[in-house]
């Protein structure tokens, strides 16, 4: 019979879960909202599902870099078409400027 678990009570049991799982051999089911979104199995059944192979990524050609170089000028002008000209704002600084202040904020709560 297949266990199932609220995703909220995995948290607080999650060893009893694995134990029974490796000494039951039987699988639970996680669920959140009352679907189930995951499931754990032993280490045998695991190994027993059909696993694909995928294929490495691609090299792109210079031509495929070059078109795809186009189509992000194209989409730029289109922005800037929408935008009546106004380019968008740099978020670089703004971005670093929150990191530099979450780390100093992780820094201080140690």
């Amino acid at each position: 019979m297949t266990t199932r678990i609220k995703a909220a009570e995995l948290h607080q049991r999650v060893g009893d879960v694995l134990a029974q799982i490796q000494y039951t051999g039987e699988p639970v089911i996680i669920e959140r909202r009352g679907k189930p979104v995951a499931a754990f199995v032993s280490i045998q059944q695991f190994e027993q599902l059909p696993h694909t192979v995928t294929a490495p990524p691609r090299k792109q050609t210079k031509e495929e870099r070059r078109a795809a170089l186009k189509r992000a000028a194209t989409v730029q002008k289109m922005i800037l078409a929408q935008r009546k000209g106004k380019r968008v704002p740099d978020s670089s600084k703004t971005i670093r400027k929150l990191r530099e202040e979450r780390a100093r904020h992780v820094a201080n709560s140690r």
